[in-house]
C-alpha cells in the first residue's frame, strides 16, 4: 500500500511527542471499531463506505507513523553500532561495556 504524505500524516510521525503517540492509539482504536462494524455487516451501503474510505485513511496515518518508527530505530541502531573499519582496535569486549 502506497502512502502519501500528507499534513495530517506528517503531524502523526513527529517522533517521540505524547500527543502524536495517543494519537496513533486512538487511530488504532477507531480503526478496530471501523473493523469490527465492517464485519458485523449490519451497516447500510452507504454507511459501509463511509466506515472503509475512514478506515483507510487511518491504515494509512498508522502505517506511515509506524514506518518513522521503524526508521527512527533503524537510525538509533546504526548510531550505537561502531563501524569495524573506522574502529578496527575496539573489540567485542569494548563494544558491550
Amino acid at each position: 500500500m502506497a502512502v502519501r504524505k500528507t499534513a495530517a500524516n506528517t503531524k502523526i510521525v513527529q517522533a517521540g511527542n505524547p500527543e502524536v503517540i495517543a494519537q496513533y492509539e486512538q487511530a488504532m482504536a477507531e480503526l478496530e471499531q471501523i473493523v469490527t462494524r465492517l464485519e458485523q455487516g449490519e451497516q447500510t451501503l452507504e454507511q459501509s463506505l463511509a466506515d472503509y474510505e475512514r478506515g483507510t485513511q487511518l491504515a494509512r496515518q498508522c502505517e506511515q507513523a509506524l514506518k518513522e518508527a521503524e526508521r527512527r530505530i533503524d537510525a538509533l541502531s546504526t548510531a550505537d553500532t561502531p563501524d569495524p573499519i573506522q574502529d578496527s582496535t575496539s573489540s567485542a569486549k569494548d563494544f558491550f561495556q
